[in-house]
């Protein structure tokens, strides 16, 4: 019976289990080469106890287009590489660079200096703007680049390499007769457009050896018109397999579907296991895939069914490095579950270092590191069992202090069980039950008191030496004729917190996630007509989000038929009719029920009848200013690790 933690081999490579670290970007030193953040990073997933690690896309020339990400295209560039390599190596896993030709069409280009590309297809950013043909010439020294960067990657001491060959970047633009349309030998039939990417296969043997591993992430299909069919991956796949290929990542979408291969909340577990599969079936290679296998079950499941040979873990090994060592041990209560948010893609993509918003220490490793208790033996107060607060009480508790909650309602969670309340939101239930087990864990150092609101004079008398605020936040009510005092009129936190229950025809005010969510929830019975008005041009307009999120968001509303007004300004509320001004006409909108989602305020008079009574007074998370999880979390961690 296979299992997670089998010893196995890809060609000379020897695996001591079945679970990848998938290939992402991080930060990088200016020249692209591997910084020392990126080395702590990425031992601290080898530490965690994956098998292989493959660092993220690594660019092989910058002649054609700026640096993506990190890039290897001299030797000098190799030492860096060798203690990122030897420091994973150190715990025991095995290293493998993924290697990209480049990004083509998908460049972040200026419209004035149009990307190269396989042919003359429109941009990704700038549709109205032609790419540039590679020319033959240019394309061999890519070819030759790319075996070069593998060459150094062995030198550095990596087992293995990659070829990005998925999800529309460059090769896959030679792949897929959508984005390739020449007419030369490079061009034409599926032979002619996979000469790239096999004259990279056959290149890298010529450098590296045939006994140095060569892994391909393809795209199975992805999910647009014109682009692959599922018929033409699989015949991809053979002849990836007959080039040498040592093991296939299967992958699906593209940034069309940028949700498919990047995976957001709203999806299921096991999103790309059926795909996988089909591969499996028709290959005498090993097969692996990502795509939301976070859940141990799933990916267990995954093996035992043989649909693949190795679970890939992207957003999971960044939540929680330790996620192989805690699933070894039977240790599943104390996994800090992703939440699907994307916020560490949305950081790489603003130019920020890889972060997370429920792992405070990523890509600051370090200088986040716990701090040893000192003597101080001081009495600390936290005022919300949120998801600040907890994090704050179970940090400190972890140093080895103890902690005094004060929770005003009956349950943790705060208003995180307002963001995990709707039924397509599994990861961040998961993400709440781990919180509630990290107090349970620290039951000795914390002590929670529910039913407890804190004033001004009982906090004078418990006499803490500090205090941390996190009392979140309340509902932004507009000032709308007809809406205070309406009782068809709810926000919709009092919904996500299950304390209505609307029914009918229901008006959601304001569509950014948590309008959106809402309604999504209540659209899931079919009994419910929802429609959401909003002042805006678009959903989630004022929301941090990622593009992939938006996405999916955007097309989970469309595929429950939720009905969207958008730049509508809700002018009164009569008994039976919402009155909105869209674009200058009155528009009349029949409710049973309506619900605000127009913001959030943060509860912050407390903190500060506080300021004036304690030296050491702290306020985080939406007390602060209403925000993400990541404000949340990353502030009550380092209040904690920092204050004694």
């Amino acid at each position: 019976m296979k299992t997670l933690f089998d010893r196995t081999s890809i060609g000379s490579m020897k695996l001591r289990n079945r679970i990848f670290m998938s290939p992402m970007g991080t930060g990088t030193d200016p020249d692209g080469g591997f910084s020392e953040q990126s080395r702590e990073y990425y031992e601290a997933r080898a530490k965690g106890g994956f098998g292989l690690i493959i660092l993220g896309a690594t660019t092989c020339t910058t002649k054609y287009e700026p640096k993506p990400c990190n890039v290897l295209d001299s030797q000098p560039m190799v030492e860096r590489l060798q203690r990122v390599v030897e420091s994973c190596h150190n715990y025991g896993a095995k290293v493998c660079l993924q290697i990209s030709a480049g990004i083509g069409r998908m460049a972040f280009s200026d419209p004035s200096n149009p990307p190269y590309a396989a042919s003359a297809v429109p941009g990704t950013y700038f549709p109205d703007v032609l790419c540039r043909p590679l020319s033959i010439e240019q394309i061999e020294d890519i070819e030759d680049s790319f075996a070069n960067t593998a060459m150094w990657a062995k030198a550095a001491g990596c087992d293995a390499v990659m070829v990005q060959g998925y999800g529309g970047y460059l090769i896959d633009q030679f792949m897929c007769e959508l984005w390739n349309k020449r007419d030369d030998k490079y061009g034409g039939s599926l032979e002619n457009r996979m000469r790239f990417p096999l004259n990279l296969i056959r290149k890298v043997k010529e450098k590296c050896g045939d006994d140095f591993p060569i892994l391909f992430k393809f795209t199975l299909t992805h999910h647009i018109e014109g682009g692959r069919t599922v018929e033409e991956g699989l015949k991809v796949a053979k002849m990836l397999e007959e080039a040498g290929v040592a093991e296939l990542h299967v992958d699906q979408g593209s940034f069309e579907r940028w949700y498919i291969p990047i995976p957001t909340v709203y999806d299921e577990f096991g999103t790309k296991l059926d795909g996988a599969a089909m591969v499996r079936e028709i290959v005498n290679i090993p097969v692996s895939c990502d795509g939301k296998l976070d859940d141990p079950a799933v990916a267990k499941q995954a093996i035992l069914d043989g649909k693949v040979d190795y679970i890939s873990l992207g957003k999971q090994s960044i939540a929680d490095p330790e996620w192989p060592n805690k699933v070894r041990a039977n240790k599943l209560d104390e996994i800090r579950s992703c939440i699907g948010c994307n916020d560490c893609l949305l950081g790489i993509l603003k130019g920020r270092l890889v972060q997370c918003a429920v792992n405070p220490t990523v890509g600051f490793e370090n200088f986040t590191r716990l701090k040893p208790r000192t003597e101080d033996d001081q009495k600390l107060l936290i005022i919300g069992a949120g998801v600040g607060g907890i994090e704050c009480a179970a940090t400190a508790a972890e140093r080895g202090y103890d902690v005094t909650i004060w929770e005003k309602e009956d349950q943790a969670g705060g208003l995180g069980n307002a963001a995990a309340a709707p039924y397509m939101k599994e990861s961040v239930k998961n993400y709440i039950k781990y919180l509630e087990n990290r107090l349970d864990k620290y039951a000795d150092k914390i002590t929670v008191e529910y039913n407890k609101t804190a004033t001004l004079d009982n906090i004078k008398r418990f006499n803490p030496d500090k205090v941390v605020v996190a009392t979140g936040a309340s509902a932004l009510i507009p000032n709308i004729p007809g809406l205070k005092d309406n009782p068809k009129v709810s926000t919709a936190v009092d919904y996500l917190q299950r304390r209505v229950k609307p029914e009918g025809k229901i008006v959601v005010i304001g569509a950014g996630l948590v309008g959106c969510e809402t309604a999504l929830d209540l659209a899931a019975s079919k009994d419910n007509q929802l429609t959401i008005v909003e002042m805006l041009d678009k959903i989630v307009a004022k929301d941090e989000i990622n593009y992939n999120n938006e996405l999916r968001l955007n097309k989970y509303l469309a595929d429950e038929n939720v009905t969207l007004h958008f730049n509508a300004q809700v002018k009164e509320l009569t008994e039976n009719e919402v009155v909105v001004n869209q674009n200058g006409q009155e528009l009349r909108l029949p409710y049973d029920h309506v619900l605000v989602a127009t913001g959030m305020k943060s509860n912050y008079d407390l903190a500060e009848k506080l300021f004036d009574e304690f030296q050491d007074v702290y306020v985080i998370g939406d007390a602060n200013k209403p925000g993400r999880i990541m404000e949340a979390v990353h502030q009550g961690y380092a209040v904690a690790n920092n204050m004694f």
